[in-house]
């Protein structure tokens, strides 16, 4: 390739060289032009200076009114005229007169008229001549009369004045056709100068034809150079590419062949810890949870860097309660730094102007957890405490959380270092403490994804200070409730129910608070069967699941509504799952009365259970999900209360025994490709998670609904219904 693209890079250059020749000669030209153009104006402004034709003419006008005047004073002497009428005449010539001399001064003929020095002195004759005699004239026209003594006298001066005149207009005669001479010969020479102009700007026109083809030809092999060395950068892209592809599905291979036995360990040395145990061996047991813990943390922080390096950071933004988030985070935290001997704080308003702000949970405890640990990690014997704030900078509202600790602290030369990838204040501190220095990396990478920014004060053996704000948009999370508070607290009416569900779990639960609720229930494990169901039987209202096998829940409320006037008005509530606006849609069009989000409460149940009593219409509305944040023992209660504790155990180690098969069927269907059948499965499992209060397991399953079933992402569902497993059977 190199032998290949040398000539080409000679041809780039020469091509350069040839366009910097013409753009001096563009400058040459455009300079020759200037030069034109500034002669043509030096010419014009030549020609405006001289003695124009009304100059002239204004001078001739003033020698015929002098000569007029003279003949017309001089024939009223002759003949001894003095009467009125022959004076006024008189007067009237003066005044003429005296009009084309303030013309002539007063007009701009040109500078080169006004200060020539012969026309001055004419001008100033004629001037005190005509002048001169204003006030003889100014006499006669007011009905005085002069002596023919006087009268002779400016005849004579007349007579004078006339001399004057006819030498100016001579010379101003003169003075034009010189002019006119010089002007037209400036016009010849500008005429030879525009044709060598013209020759030139042709010469060039053609060298630049002649150029530009050259140079077309060249920027041609050019572009084909650049097409080679292109084609090579894409393939080396390409190669590096499916390198990176290969790393990134090795980490995920490795890290969930890793983090299953890894999650098993930890899980017995858990239950371990919990039984009577020797003391020696109780201290290895926490030795190897303490050590596989921090295994774990380091391999879930080398995958998430990997998912970031490769643009894979995903936000869920959606309703979190601030306080919640934060209590349950601090709380987490706990144990860790009560073994390091530190005492944590949550220190926050006492009420937030937003409660509820839209953000991403997840990713937002995922940092305050790094941030926490890393404090925890660096103090020993002091405090970590967690500052939470609202501001109000430039007019964006923002939330402000400080993790304030009393560790170690950091220099200025080592915080330089902090926010890079595998990147620890020095090596000491990897030694003694661990770490892989990826987690700050990870932070600042999700919280600028949440929009916001992150950074840190500190100072050697003082202790530190990491911070990190993001945009605090206020939301809500609250519950539709189409029934009024009284009408809850009313006597519920027996409804024969008929329940379409194919999940175990999912019946057992649903049957289970309805029965509490005093309601007669009836299963059905498919669409298809409920539709029998309701054509054989007799039912006040029907509770739909949306994805079933056989026949879904659209299709059976289409086939329920087509069964005639009868099943019209029949209430069928969408109890899904698939709590999306495109769900809601589908199941407004197929005929459904109402939309409910799983997991069902039992105010949920209660709710339209009283609404279909009264033979009110269920208005669409979605649960709030509970995010990962949700409670598993509010679930856990509410249940227990319906159907008792035993009831609850069953139907959570049914759970556990439908998700391990479940699990099985996704891999399988993994292996095959076969999406539509790990669809269905996830949605089962995510259905039947919901109404335990697993909702970690239930958003983890929609995440992967709607994504690409990687290994990686594959083993942390296992993993998580594993930690649920170990941790309910402790």
């Amino acid at each position: 390739m190199i032998r290949t693209v040398a000539p080409r890079a000679d041809v780039i250059g020469k091509a350069s060289r040839v366009t910097a020749v013409l753009q001096i000669f563009a400058i040459i030209l455009l300079c020759g032009l200037i030069y034109i153009l500034a002669d043509i104006s030096a010419r014009y402004s030549t020609l405006q200076d001289g003695i124009r034709e009304n100059a002239l003419w204004s001078v001739y006008q003033l020698d015929r009114e002098t000569r007029k005047l003279h003949e017309t004073l001089h024939v009223m002497l002759a003949v001894g005229d003095t009467s009125a009428e022959s004076i006024k005449q008189l007067s009237t010539r003066y005044d003429i007169l005296y009009s084309r001399m303030t013309i002539l001064e007063e007009a701009s003929f040109g500078g080169r008229f006004h200060i020539d020095a012969t026309v001055s002195r004419h001008i100033a004759a004629i001037r005190d001549g005509v002048f001169g005699s204003q006030h003889d004239f100014d006499r006669l026209a007011a009905g005085g009369s002069l002596s023919a003594k006087r009268l002779g006298e400016v005849d004579m001066g007349l007579e004078a004045i006339g001399r004057s005149t006819e030498e100016l207009l001579t010379y101003t005669n003169n003075m034009v056709s010189s002019d006119r001479a010089d002007g037209r010969d400036a016009i010849m020479r500008l005429q030879v100068k525009s044709a060598i102009l013209v020759g030139l700007l042709a010469v060039c026109a053609v060298f630049l034809v002649a150029s530009l083809r050259r140079q077309l030809k060249s920027v041609r092999l050019a572009g084909l150079a650049l097409e080679e060395v292109s084609n090579g950068f894409n393939e080396a892209f390409l190669a590096a590419d499916a390198g990176n592809r290969a790393k990134s599905q090795f980490m995920a291979t490795i890290g969930h062949e890793i983090r299953t036995p890894l999650n098993a360990i930890l899980g017995t040395a858990e239950l371990l810890e919990l039984s009577p145990l020797p003391t020696a061996a109780a201290s290895g047991v926490q030795t190897i949870r303490r050590s596989g813990e921090a295994l774990l943390e380091i391999i879930n922080e080398i995958l998430d860097y990997a998912k970031l390096e490769h643009g894979r950071l995903e936000v869920d933004a959606r309703p979190v309660d601030v306080e919640k988030l934060l209590r349950c985070t601090v709380d987490m935290m706990r144990d860790r730094a009560r073994e390091r001997g530190n005492r944590i704080h949550l220190v926050m308003p006492t009420e937030f102007s937003a409660p509820v702000i839209v953000t991403d949970p997840t990713r937002m405890r995922q940092v305050l957890l790094n941030l926490l640990s890393n404090a925890v990690k660096f103090t020993s014997g002091g405090s970590v405490t967690l500052k939470v704030s609202e501001t109000d900078a430039a007019g964006e509202e923002r939330l402000r959380v400080d993790v304030v600790d009393t560790g170690i602290g950091i220099d200025e030369e080592g915080l330089q270092k902090l926010f890079r990838p595998f990147s620890q204040v020095d090596l000491s501190i990897s030694r003694e403490y661990g770490g892989t220095g990826l987690g700050l990396t990870i932070c600042k990478q999700i919280v600028e994804a949440l929009g916001g920014s992150v950074g840190v004060e500190s100072r050697p053996g003082v202790g530190s200070v990491f911070w990190f704000e993001i945009p605090r948009v206020p939301g809500a999370i609250t519950s539709t409730t189409d029934v009024s508070a009284s009408q809850l607290e009313d006597t519920l009416p027996a409804l024969d129910i008929l329940l379409v569900e194919d999940n175990l779990v999912n019946q057992q639960v649903a049957a289970g608070l309805l029965a509490h609720l005093g309601q007669k229930v009836t299963l059905a494990a498919n669409g298809r069967e409920g539709v029998e169901a309701v054509r054989n039987g007799r039912f006040d209202l029907v509770l739909m699941d949306m994805q079933m096998p056989v026949m879904d829940g659209i299709e059976a409320t289409l086939m329920i509504r087509a069964l005639g006037s009868a099943f019209a008005k029949l209430p069928i509530i969408a109890m899904t799952a698939n709590a999306s606006a495109d769900d809601e849609r589908l199941c407004h069009e197929a005929g459904m009365s109402g939309f409910e989000a799983k997991p069902m409460s039992s105010a949920q149940l209660r709710r339209i259970v009283a609404g279909a009593g009264k033979r009110l219409p269920v208005q669409l509305s979605q649960s709030p999900a509970n995010g990962t944040d949700a409670s598993f023992e509010v679930r856990k209660a509410e249940i227990v209360d319906a159907i008792g504790a035993e009831g609850f155990e069953e139907i959570v180690a049914l759970f556990f025994q439908d998700a391990t098969a479940l699990l099985d069927q996704l891999a399988k269907a993994r292996l095959d490709r076969d999406m539509q059948t790990a669809d269905r499965s996830l949605h089962t499992l995510k259905g039947a998670a919901s109404s335990i209060g697993l909702q970690d397991v239930a958003d983890l399953s929609q995440k992967l609904r709607h994504g690409d079933i990687s290994s990686d992402m594959f083993g942390e569902l296992e993993n998580t219904i594993s930690n649920h497993r170990h941790r309910l059977a402790a």
